[in-house]
């Protein structure tokens, strides 16, 4: 099938499908976007490239492909809460700065652009409604929540959600803000009110022209999003986030997106953890340290639950599959005191070393967790997603050369593996999609 690369109409199809969506990630990925097409003319019946772009240039027909397209091409890799130290900004530092500025008018506006299956809206609607609900009661809060992918927006409409997408939220938050049943959850409808899903194209030229008329927004996120589009995209986006915003209003961006010069416009703030954008009249690139805030207990974070009885663990039996249910529960401490008795059991299983690591990790105990991956690492040298995980740390640590090391670590491992192959520990990650992630943290290690 993959005779697409040598078609001679396949350059102009991809540069043209690029300015379409802004997605220069494919620029130098071709075996990844030549699959996609041969399977995409393959469905159709289409010869070549040539007939592709011309079905694309038929009114609804194409618009409708187009989405089909998107839906292949677009990674919509999301949780509720990702990056927690993020979120607490948002809540100890964003929200009281504009509660108390908008105390006059009584409104709230939240864009989430690149909202993906929804995590990111439901997760502030959620923030809000537990945190905040008696500072907004009567107040017109709105959460305008766009993506490129309209199979995204149909699944986020729903409310739908796989265990694995609240694997850092607690139980608590899961009892009072969903329904259950089976591996489903479903977000409550009062997470709903505020929020509305909507079709857009970042790399649109004026996608402003599409928001509510007159809309300032308070706050803006869109995290590892701009991490697909080629700097000059980048750069316009930001200019025109700038103008989405009201006076003092703030942007959040993805922990691999900041890049002083791109955001010389706005003030910067260092919170604890995180990177934070105002919009105010001080001068371009000014930054500030963000207040000594006294501690809180994260909105994401569980309760240490009570330890078990005798007659629970024996219910129990220590493997590797009750160390993921109790992870994929949000049970952290409970986690990681189970992985401590397999560990007992069998110290040189490295799957073990590398689910205590992702544990440790979601306890905020990031010298642990790191020490947990090289330990995977050294009992396995192959283990390509420890090598990946060792590299987001390290990134998270500002140690960029060592994780450059491990990203390229990741390559080289993959590199005699099948497509297709699902990598270990995976959940469904091929070795494909491994490699264009380490890929895209190599490239995106620069400016970070």
């Amino acid at each position: 099938m993959n005779c697409v690369s040598q078609d001679p109409a396949y350059s102009r199809l991809k540069d043209h499908l690029i300015a379409l969506t802004g997605l220069a990630f494919y620029a130098n990925r071709d075996k990844l976007l030549t699959d996609v097409i041969g399977v995409r003319l393959s469905v159709l019946g289409l010869r070549d490239c040539s007939s592709y772009a011309e079905f694309l240039a038929v009114g609804e027909q194409g618009s409708a492909e187009l989405d089909v397209l998107t839906a292949e091409l677009t990674i919509g890799e999301t949780y509720f809460f990702r990056d927690q130290e993020q979120f607490a900004a948002i809540r100890d530092i964003i929200l009281p700065d504009i509660l108390e500025r908008n105390q006059s008018s009584r409104h709230l506006r939240i864009w989430s652009a690149g909202c993906a299956t929804g995590a990111e809206p439901y997760s502030l609607a959620i923030l809000l409604g537990r945190e905040l609900a008696d500072r907004i009661a009567g107040w017109q809060v709105g959460i305008y929540a766009t993506d490129l992918n309209r199979s995204y927006l149909t699944q986020a409409a729903e409310g739908n959600f796989q265990g694995w997408a609240l694997r850092s939220t607690s139980d608590e938050v899961k009892r009072e803000c969903f329904s259950n049943a089976g591996l489903m959850w479903t977000i409550h409808p009062r997470y709903k009110q505020w929020i509305s899903f909507h079709h857009m194209n970042l790399v649109a030229s004026e996608f402003a022209t599409t928001l509510p008329a007159g809309t300032q927004f308070d706050l803006i996120l869109c995290r590892n999003v701009m991490i697909y589009f080629a700097p000059e995209v980048t750069r316009r986006l930001i200019r025109q986030f700038h103008q989405c915003l009201g006076d003092q209003g703030w942007l959040v961006v993805g922990a691999v997106e900041h890049n002083l010069e791109n955001y010389k416009v706005f003030r910067t703030v260092n919170a604890d953890g995180a990177t934070l954008y105002q919009k105010t009249a001080l001068p371009g690139g000014s930054m500030e340290q963000a207040p000594e805030l006294p501690p809180l207990p994260r909105v994401a974070a569980p309760r240490p639950p009570a330890q078990p009885s005798v007659k629970q663990t024996e219910r129990n039996p220590e493997n590797m599959q009750g160390l993921r249910q109790l992870a994929d529960r949000g049970d952290w401490q409970g986690a990681a005191e189970y992985g401590q008795r397999l560990l007992a059991q069998d110290r040189l299983n490295p799957e073990i070393h590398f689910y205590q690591a992702l544990i440790f990790a979601n306890l905020g105990i990031a010298d642990k967790s790191e020490r947990s991956l090289r330990q995977a690492i050294y009992l396995d040298r192959n283990f390509a997603l420890a090598h990946y995980h060792l590299g987001l740390a390290l990134k998270r640590n500002r140690k960029l050369r060592a994780a450059e090391r491990s990203f390229g670590n990741v390559l080289k491992v993959l590199a005699g593996m099948p497509d297709h192959a699902m990598v270990r520990a995976g959940e469904s990650v091929t070795a494909t999609g491994l490699k264009e992630l380490a890929k895209m943290h190599l490239e995106n290690t620069d400016g970070v």
